[in-house]
């Protein structure tokens, strides 16, 4: 029987969201949050169930796919609300850079049947300085602009500390490897990550609730 977190009623509160306000979404960068949402509620259902079972290859394998396709979507949508030429092209010769780097870190490095750490430290790396280019833009630009009213302040918001927090821990492994303490820094990996995931969810439900906004919907289109 699945049992479910609190993260995970956090991913479908803001699949619901999405679905619910679809037809503000259309026409939009932010439409690509439906399949993306669809896509994780189903991978942590399907992932919670192959744990349960003991299935852990096929659950790596899960998570190794989407987690490449997961960092690209969000790539897709800072290269979507950045405006210098400059940014959009970094970002946009970073996409097919990252799905190349994942395909070698698979056949070369770690392998098929182990989680790819590799991969999903380097996305990181990407998310944060994407981050860092939006906010830099916001911050430059001279007109007036609220950011709580822009759906991809909060999206780049829950992206920052989710990946923050994500980029520490590993950052730590090594010292809790050596101090023998993989036990404590797995139940502290939990705690934090469940917690980042929440509010990063949350995030991205606030986002779609902007968006819904119809000024801003049209002001959106793409």
């Amino acid at each position: 029987m699945l049992t479910l977190s609190l993260y995970n009623y956090a991913e479908m509160l803001a699949l619901i969201a999405s679905i619910i306000f679809y037809k503000n979404l259309f026409k939009t960068p932010f439409l690509i949050l439906i399949p993306y949402l669809l896509m994780t509620v189903a991978a942590e259902l399907t992932g919670n169930y192959l744990g349960i079972h003991h299935r852990y290859k096929e659950n790596v394998n899960l998570f190794n796919i989407t987690t490449v396709i997961e960092f690209v979507i969000f790539y897709f949508l800072f290269y979507k609300n950045i405006n210098s030429a400059v940014l959009k092209n970094i970002i946009l010769y970073a996409m097919p850079l990252y799905v190349v780097l994942a395909a070698v870190n698979q056949l070369f490095i770690q392998g098929f049947n182990n989680f790819h750490t590799y991969t999903m430290l380097v996305g990181t790396v990407f998310i944060i300085v994407f981050v860092f280019f939006y906010f830099y833009e916001a911050f430059s630009d001279k007109e007036p602009l609220s950011l709580p009213k822009e759906p991809m302040f909060w999206i780049s918001i829950g992206l920052f500390l989710f990946y923050l927090g994500d980029f520490t821990y590993n950052l730590m492994q090594p010292y809790f490897i050596k101090n023998h303490m993989q036990k404590e820094s797995f139940h502290l990996f939990h705690i934090i990550n469940n917690n980042l995931i929440i509010f990063e969810y949350i995030c991205f439900s606030i986002a779609i609730f902007v968006c819904s906004n119809n000024r801003l919907a049209s002001k959106l289109q793409s």
